[in-house]
């Protein structure tokens, strides 16, 4: 019993550390030239009376992130709203966002969307990554 506890354990180790190898392999990956999601992210340096960013223009989404995702200083709500080539603008509704945390604005966003984020309680100022 002694011996099979022992092989367990050991082989329990080995599995472990084979995921651990495989999680360093990704990032290696990472920084060889790839451009993580919340590595790319861009600065929100404030918002227009309606809490609209970027102020001026839009934003469009890259290949960096699957979704929209924000940080800002303070407590806010954010809905992101899009802009298709075909069809009128239109906007996903309100996600509470907690000062300082990576929150999700929107989910399963398509590379190259074009979008502006729109905060509810006045000028926002953190990241977004997109």
């Amino acid at each position: 019993m002694r011996i099979h506890s022992r092989a367990v354990r050991v082989l329990a180790v080995a599995v472990l550390a084979a995921g651990f190898m495989t999680a360093g392999g990704s990032a290696t990956a990472a920084t060889s030239g790839v451009t993580s999601c919340y590595g790319s992210a861009k600065s929100i340096n404030g918002t227009d009376d309606n809490g609209r960013w970027p102020i001026t223009g839009y934003r469009f989404t890259t290949s960096n992130c699957g979704d929209i995702n924000v940080k800002v200083t303070g407590q806010n709500t954010v809905e992101t709203c899009f802009l298709p080539s075909s069809g009128p603008e239109y906007c996903n509704g309100g996600h509470e966002v907690r000062a300082n945390t990576w929150t999700l604005a929107a989910t399963d966003v398509k590379d190259g969307t074009k979008f502006y984020l729109k905060f509810y309680s006045g000028s926002a100022y953190g990241v977004a990554a997109y």
